[in-house]
Parts: structure tokens; sequence; C-alpha cells
């Protein structure tokens, strides 16, 4: 039985970042992808799977990622 004090709502909206723990399959990222743009057609977010970190450009430049 769904226990009804802990359904909470969402209202995906355009330029929502939805991050997924680091385990989640590809494949299950994809079907909750899916489910957002069923839920709220024509949104437009981004759904990751694992940390969000935030790189300065000296960085980035070592990891290879230069910038144009």
């Amino acid at each position: 039985m769904i226990d009804h004090e802990r359904i909470r709502k969402h209202s995906p909206q355009d330029g929502d970042v939805f991050e997924l723990p680091a385990d989640t399959s590809p494949h299950l990222a994809e079907q909750f992808a899916e489910a957002l743009h069923v839920a709220v057609p024509g949104v437009r977010c981004l759904v990751l799977i694992g940390e969000v970190r935030q790189m300065d450009e000296a960085a980035m430049n070592l990891a290879g990622w230069y910038r144009q």
C-alpha cells in the first residue's frame, strides 16, 4: 500500500536538471527521461547519472576539454 504521507508532487520545468544516483543504469535513466516527457510534453530538461561538479577552466584544460 502507498503511504500517502510520503507522496510528493514534482512539476518539471524547462531548464531543470535531474541528478540520478551513480549506480542508476542508463536504461533506467532513459525510462525516467521518457516518463518526464509523458508527464510534461515538450519539457526541456537534463537527466544526469552521478554527481554534478563544477570545474574551472584550468581543470577542464587538464582533462582535455579545451575551450574554443
